[in-house]
């Protein structure tokens, strides 16, 4: 553990956190548990601006620490008001193979079928199957809403999330998102209650830059559907926000240093923001655009007005490259922040502790779009 995070990067990860969320006020130890032939700690910590839980594994017998992330504390759930609970069942399933087996929810709608169907992709970073960021869950609210209105939806706990303990610094994107989500399309495809005809890939974020290789590997798919894309190397994306949050000095520069060292292929061993440089590599080496030019089926892009994670301009790469596309459409959502819920002020880290819903809008959209592969009429997509 050690010689994975060393003094000085545990150092700058914990000056990030504080720089996100304030001061530490206060922690506790909230659950004691042993995986994978290790210990398990699992703290609260209470912060200025937010709540975190840090998950501590502890090897036996030296107790030494063998590893540590950190997660958004879950809130209570509830309900979307545009969420029909009698409307559909929910079901336990499996997704993938031993040893990283992932738990998931299938949201099927009442009936006989077969019904269209989607798999949602999570975004960076370990997330459940709801996707799980401070006080909400939008993919929750996105699998509940659509199976409402007559679609099946598969959601599923991240490989980083369940068995981040069996993960090294070799994980690939193929690793951490691609190779589950193909599985979690083959298994909707496998049922009797799923129209194999009319499964589409939905990705947030991360999910999205890779949705449409996700949907190329895992063909034939009837679409696409990417929710808040990223555009530009991860690294721009990286410093664009660290600037706009205002980030300190010192763990700017320190940030600026280790990416100029990763572009030039000297990081070595080094890391940035807890990653090695083959995995920032490997997703800079990633071209949705190109993917989806090439994956010859409908694409929906929708983005929130009040995205500062996910801007214009990384929707202006998906735009111009897509230009020719007749099945892309691109939407930009009133007031919605990179969750797609609405919000007003200057966005920032912080709105993700205030509990909210994914706009009742952005359901309808996608609903249109499974079922009928386009767009309600009353949609003005953004130009």
């Amino acid at each position: 553990m050690k010689a994975a995070l060393p003094p000085d990067k545990l150092g700058a990860t914990w000056d990030a956190l504080i720089a996100q969320l304030g001061a530490l006020r206060g922690w506790t130890i909230v659950r004691r548990a042993h995986t994978d032939g290790k210990d398990v700690r699992v703290a609260r910590l209470d912060f200025e601006r937010g709540v975190l839980l840090a998950l501590v594994s502890i090897a036996p017998p030296s107790q030494e620490i063998a590893g540590l992330f950190f997660k958004p504390a879950p809130t209570e759930a509830t309900t979307a008001p545009y969420v029909d609970l009698s409307a559909f069942r929910a079901e336990e399933v499996s997704v993938g193979r031993a040893p990283f087996v992932l738990q998931g929810t299938l949201t099927v709608p009442n009936g006989a079928g077969p019904f269209p169907a989607a798999v949602l992709v999570h975004g960076s970073g370990p997330h459940d199957r709801d996707e799980t960021i401070g006080a909400n869950r939008p993919f929750k609210d996105i699998a509940e809403g659509l199976s409402s209105r007559g679609v099946a939806v598969l959601r599923y706990e991240k490989r980083t999330f369940q068995h981040g303990a069996k993960l090294d610094d070799t994980i690939t994107l193929d690793d951490e998102v691609v190779v589950d989500a193909v599985a979690a399309v083959d298994l909707l495809r496998a049922r009797s209650d799923v129209d194999a005809g009319r499964v589409f890939v939905i990705g947030h974020s991360l999910g999205a830059l890779l949705a449409p290789e996700i949907a190329a590997r895992a063909a034939p798919v009837a679409g696409a559907i990417l929710l808040a894309p990223p555009g530009r190397p991860p690294w721009d994306s990286v410093l664009a926000q660290m600037r706009y949050l205002e980030a300190p000095p010192a763990i700017l520069a320190e940030v600026e240093a280790a990416i100029d060292l990763l572009k030039a292929g000297k990081l070595g061993a080094g890391k940035l923001l807890g990653a090695p440089a083959s995995y920032w590599q490997d997703w800079a080496a990633r071209d949705g655009v190109a993917t989806a030019k090439e994956l010859g089926k409908p694409i929906l892009v929708l983005r929130g007005e009040r995205d500062y994670q996910v801007t214009d301009e990384d929707v202006a790469t998906w735009r111009d490259g897509l230009s020719a596309a007749e099945d892309a459409v691109f939407v930009t959502v009133p007031h919605a922040n990179h969750l797609l819920i609405p919000g007003h002020g200057k966005p920032g880290p912080a709105e993700y502790e205030t509990p909210g819903h994914v706009d009742a809008s952005v359901v309808a959209r996608l609903a249109d779009f499974v079922l009928q592969g386009r767009i309600a009429t009353f949609i003005t997509p953004s130009r």
